[in-house]
């Protein structure tokens, strides 16, 4: 009997249906925290999503629908939410609008195209029941039901920090709590994107008159050439000539004069933050400082070579501001502006050749590549599909751990192909006679379900150790060695030493005979008073951590 009288109050208009709409809003947090196993936040991150928007309630009691439709762009996000955590478990936040900024249509619908129609079905379903829900919301709430709910949503609103275990902040636990729920967290992160891009556009006339004071201290004759490769998404244990059980670098296995080091970290877990951090050294805690200073770019400059960016990438934001120093940019953009819709990783390759042939004696070359970016079976040709079987074949989504062993294969391809790169960029450095080095690193890591977790890719708020750790290779040519042999010894000696990405930049000047004033040489792996970097890592929202940490 109380069970029909309870369904009965369903069947018509009922105020019920408007408690039951504020909750839909919780449902992003509550899902996402107990699928992170993280129980008591999610306990209190529903409580504090659902007081916070039953809290404004007595101020609508004579038209509570207007309050529900006031609320519609939240109930717009919440399915977009929710399956960005279910598919990729990963809550929308500030590095998600920076990857949705930089990306393209091409890798949008990579992504994103095993999921299409289920989530056309999902969207088209949500919005049908929302407007079943509203229709059933009366347009009036009594008074007093109206003052109690927000009186309610007041207490347990301002109680909820008291529990935090975070600081003994009061106030700093309330703020943090309305940082990680949905839907203010948006707001948060919205806000933290658009803060970036401004101190980007309000910091340019400082870049510009930024200087290094940069020179070439050593008088070395003949033929300069210095590369640097970036990579995306490359794991250092899957690389064969770091002891990866399949054979995916076959050609710098046997490559001389190359130097592969065991223990390097990423500085971002994103490609917007790893970027910046390895082209202007300043580290992850001091991240805001790259946009005040210029780049390794501008330290070659002037030292006078003749400077270069060649990508496949849509490099915009953080990334653009430190290509836009190059004297030549070559853009090979993947997307719908471009001629076709895939460029390799060779394509790169067969511009740097044609730049090493023309005039100049002093060169430095920036590759930024696109590597192992997902979906990885398109980054690279078919007679590179030796693991089987492969996305070239077996069609999978990107986040189902049922097709693991497809998505490993078709990534371990994606190596493959890149060592090939690499080995032809050595090969065509090396057939300059030139004092000159090849230096490969990527940006970051990727997650291939790799324990209980079922992480896949990179974009989750707290970084996983398999982002964290990524391959660095130096190659370097006899003329080289032999003007600068102690900086090779040193590179040697310190194979197993913690670096970083933050070491590139003093690394890389330094074995080009430059010297600037911010150069430091205990950040310099060529140097004998090198020192093991703390190797941290940015996550999102800003978070910094120390790679030894995370799992």
């Amino acid at each position: 009997m109380l069970l029909y009288s309870f369904f009965a109050r369903f069947n018509s208009s009922s105020i019920y249906y408007f408690y039951f709409a504020v909750l839909l809003i919780s449902v992003c947090d509550f899902v996402y925290f107990f699928k992170t196993e993280q129980y008591s936040f999610g306990i209190y991150g529903a409580l504090a999503c659902t007081g916070l928007h039953l809290l404004p309630v007595f101020l609508f009691t004579k038209n509570i629908r207007l309050y529900l439709l006031l609320l519609s762009p939240i109930f717009i996000f919440i399915p977009f939410n929710l399956g960005s955590i279910i598919l990729f478990g990963v809550p929308f936040n500030d590095a998600t609008f920076l990857l949705i900024l930089n990306t393209n249509i091409k890798e949008a619908k990579e992504l994103l195209g095993g999921y299409l129609f289920n989530m056309v079905v999902v969207v088209v379903s949500y919005v049908i029941a929302l407007i079943f829900i509203f229709n059933r919301v009366p347009n009036v709430m009594p008074l007093r039901t109206g003052y109690l709910t927000s009186f309610i949503s007041l207490i347990v609103v301002l109680t909820l920090p008291i529990f935090d275990t975070g600081t003994k902040n009061y106030f700093a636990n309330l703020r943090s709590r309305f940082y990680t729920i949905f839907p203010t967290s948006l707001l948060y992160a919205s806000k933290m994107t658009y803060s970036q891009y401004k101190l980007v556009n309000s910091t340019k006339e400082e870049r510009t008159n930024f200087r290094f004071n940069a020179k070439q201290i050593v008088n070395i004759e003949g033929k300069q050439v210095y590369v640097l490769v970036i990579g995306e998404s490359s794991r250092y244990d899957h690389w064969g000539i770091n002891g990866y059980e399949k054979k995916t670098s076959p050609m710098l296995s046997k490559r001389e004069n190359l130097i592969s080091f065991n223990n390097v970290a990423s500085g971002g877990f994103i490609t917007e933050y790893a970027l910046p951090l390895i082209l202007t050294g300043v580290g992850a805690d001091n991240f805001d400082k790259h946009y005040r200073q210029k780049s390794i770019v501008s330290v070659f400059k002037e030292a006078g070579f003749s400077t270069y960016w060649l990508t496949n990438q849509v490099d915009e934001g953080h990334i653009k501001v430190h290509i836009q120093e190059a004297d030549k940019q070559y853009l090979s953009i993947s997307d719908f502006r471009a001629t076709k819709h895939i460029h390799r990783d060779m394509e790169l390759v067969e511009t740097l050749k044609k730049i090493l042939s023309e005039p100049g004696d002093k060169k430095f070359i920036v590759l930024h590549t696109i590597g192992s970016h997902y979906d990885y079976s398109v980054r690279y040709p078919d007679e590179f599909d030796k693991l089987k079987p492969s996305n070239k074949t077996v069609f999978s989504k990107s986040a189902d751990k049922k097709f693991k062993n497809v998505l490993v294969n078709s990534y371990d391809n994606s190596i493959l192909y890149t060592d090939t790169v690499i080995d032809t960029v050595i090969s065509l450095v090396s057939s300059q006679n030139a004092h000159s080095s090849v230096t490969y690193l990527s940006d970051h890591g990727e997650n291939l379900f790799d324990d209980g977790r079922d992480l896949s890719q990179h974009a989750y708020p707290v970084p996983s150790k398999y982002i964290a750790q990524i391959p660095y290779f130096v190659w370097y040519s006899p003329l080289l060695e032999k003007t600068f042999p102690d900086k090779i010894s040193n590179l040697k000696s310190h194979i197993n030493a913690k670096i970083s990405s933050e070491n590139i930049i003093h690394t890389f000047t330094s074995m080009s005979g430059i010297q600037y004033l911010k150069q430091d040489s205990t950040k310099n792996v060529a140097s004998s008073y090198f020192k093991d970097n703390q190797q941290r890592i940015l996550g999102a929202n800003r978070k910094v951590y120390n790679s030894a940490d995370l799992k």
